[in-house]
């Protein structure tokens, strides 16, 4: 997810004192958490739909090729539709939605932004061109903003802060296997599609095998939400407070060098993954030859198999809290994101799309930590009262990052400094150098700030 400057017009000044205004009395201890199963049982429907999103996000990422001929598109334009088109919208909704989530029913948010979300990733298959392909996805980043803030919001009440790392792993867990799943039987669709061919349907005339597949993976999401009114609804242990963003953002600047990290570090660590999960089906395709229907079980169940390891990613960094080190989140993705640039390097280097395949593997059972720690970060240090408005802030700064700079950065890249397609692989590894490091070093300047904030202490 990702970040830029903000615009908060509407709310109090930054520069106001923190201590102004007070915060809002707790709530009381009785109303603190969820029973262990209400909480596992929300994050499980979440995990779910988190899933759901995902296929629908990015399934157009076994597409690309049909759709760039049919509609007559550039990768940089490709690029666009994946990252911008849906990012921007994404980011911009996250503003007014926190505020929705600190005062109004979680679930009635998240039941709206599902439904948002799958009318407008059914619809992408209604567009004939590049500008209502752009519209219909920009519909996608719209619903899918609600439902990451709120989810982040609702996972964070219903789990004390040393129980917070494994339960947000675990949901996050789906989102990244839900981006497995769309290789693992998105790719079967997709070449069953390719292969049928156009089909006529009522009402909607002639499609192409592209437009029908948007059309058979958005729908089901208009039934789905209604899972949200099966869990109740976390309290918060703390009123919120009618401050609008000011009071987030000037807590915020009392730790600069933590928020940047959780909301600049983490986005950039996603700019990585998200354009090493878009492009590198796309890879394998130009230089080894690949199908969809073989690229996508092989890369799918790559991608299951590393989102499997995200709770130990959780688990770790729980048992490193609990026995003390306030920077636990910090200190391990500054490790794994470490370990995994070498991966990420040698995946477009080796010769056999098979070891680029396990080198990839690598890449991401390492980097996925930081798919869980960012919100984990955000959760464990913001005070309760503001978490609804800060997740806010962290999706839109996270998210333009990443899903507007990710994805756009290797199209970007190969259009326009390579200037041959065939070179998208060293594209992801300039996305490594110039993206990925940058996040090892934001987490490794926010630590001592992410202790202070555990101590009380502005930095």
């Amino acid at each position: 997810m990702s970040e830029p400057a903000l615009s908060l017009s509407a709310s109090p000044s930054p520069s106001a004192p923190i201590d102004s205004p007070a915060p809002p009395s707790p709530a009381p201890a009785t109303a603190d958490y969820p029973s262990p199963f209400m909480g596992w049982l929300t994050v499980a429907i979440l995990f779910l739909l988190y899933i759901l999103s995902l296929t629908d996000r990015n399934i157009m990422a076994l597409m690309v090729g049909p759709i760039k001929q049919d509609l007559g598109l550039s990768d940089l334009q490709i690029s666009l539709l994946q990252g911008p088109a849906f990012a921007v919208l994404f980011c911009l909704c996250a503003i007014p939605l926190g505020m929705a989530l600190d005062r109004f029913s979680r679930r009635i948010v998240l039941y709206l932004s599902v439904t948002v979300w799958s009318i407008a990733a059914a619809s992408c298959g209604l567009a004939g061109s590049f500008i209502g392909l752009a519209m219909a996805r920009a519909g996608v980043g719209a619903g899918e903003s609600g439902f990451g803030t709120g989810s982040y919001s609702v996972v964070g009440d219903s789990f004390p802060p040393h129980r917070v790392s494994l339960a947000m792993s675990v949901f996050i867990m789906g989102g990244v296997m839900g981006a497995g799943m769309v290789f693992l039987l998105g790719g079967p669709i997709v070449g069953a599609a390719m292969k049928a061919g156009p089909a006529t349907w009522p009402l909607f005339g002639t499609l192409q095998p592209w437009q029908q597949v948007f059309i058979m993976t958005g729908a089901p999401g208009i039934l789905l939400a209604f899972l949200v009114f099966l869990f109740r609804e976390p309290p918060r242990r703390k009123a919120a407070s009618s401050a609008g963003y000011g009071e987030a953002w000037a807590y915020i600047r009392q730790h600069k060098p933590l928020y940047t990290a959780a909301f600049v570090g983490f986005g950039l660590a996603y700019a990585a993954t998200i354009g090493f999960q878009l492009w590198t089906p796309v890879y394998l395709a130009r230089v080894h030859g690949w199908q969809p229907a073989q690229i996508g079980p092989v890369i799918g169940i790559a991608q299951i198999a590393a989102a499997a390891l995200i709770p130990l990613h959780g688990w770790t960094v729980d048992r490193l809290y609990r026995r003390g080190r306030k920077d636990a989140h910090l200190f391990w993705c500054l490790m794994t994101v470490l370990a995994a640039a070498p991966f990420g390097i040698a995946a477009f280097l080796v010769a056999s799309p098979w070891a680029t395949v396990a080198c990839y593997w690598c890449f991401m059972a390492l980097i996925l930590s930081t798919a869980s720690m960012g919100p984990a970060t955000v959760q464990v240090v913001t005070p309760a009262y503001l978490r609804g408005r800060v997740s806010a802030l962290y999706v839109l700064a996270s998210g333009l990052i990443a899903m507007a700079g990710g994805p756009a950065f290797i199209g970007l890249v190969t259009d326009k400094l390579w200037g041959d397609e065939m070179k998208v692989g060293l594209s992801l590894i300039t996305s490594v150098f110039c993206v990925l490091l940058p996040a090892a070093l934001l987490f490794a300047l926010g630590r001592a700030s992410m202790r202070r904030a555990h101590e009380g202490e502005p930095v």
